[in-house]
Parts: structure tokens; sequence; C-alpha cells
């Protein structure tokens, strides 16, 4: 196993259920949760950089539209099925 795994869930998981044990409320928990998280995540940063492609199709990108071809999301038939 990675230590930096092993870091990272020690990180998490030791203030979590301290706080967690300590108050007996799950709201405190959360926070502790999320902030935690944050710190492990930074605190092991990899050298790798992310690159976020985006393909491009030859869509016209001055063209409004929601891509629903102008219909309102019914298939041609009434919510009573009537037509």
């Amino acid at each position: 196993m990675d230590k930096s795994l092993l870091y990272k869930i020690l990180i998490i998981a030791v203030p979590t259920y301290a706080i967690a044990i300590i108050t007996q409320a799950m709201v405190f928990t959360m926070p502790m949760l999320a902030i935690t998280t944050l710190i492990a995540t930074n605190i092991f940063k990899d050298d790798k950089d992310v690159e976020n492609r985006v393909e491009q199709d030859g869509v016209n990108a001055d063209v409004n539209t929601d891509g629903m071809d102008g219909m309102d999301g019914m298939d041609g038939m009434d919510i009573d099925g009537s037509g």
C-alpha cells in the first residue's frame, strides 16, 4: 500500500472519529470530514498536471441552443396521453 494513501486515511479518520466520539453529534463531524479531506489532498500533491480536454465537434459557438430542437420535452403526446 502506498504510504501517502495511509497518511491521507489517518489524517482524515483520526480527527473525524475524535470529533464524533467527543461531541456525539454528526453536525460537527461533517465539517471536520470536509476540512481534513482538503488538508489530506493538499499535503501530498502529485506532480502530475491534469489537462482538461474539450472536444470541438464543429458546433457553432455563436448559436444559442439548448439542444432540445424546439421540443418542450414531450414526445408529441399530451400529459394525459390523448395525443
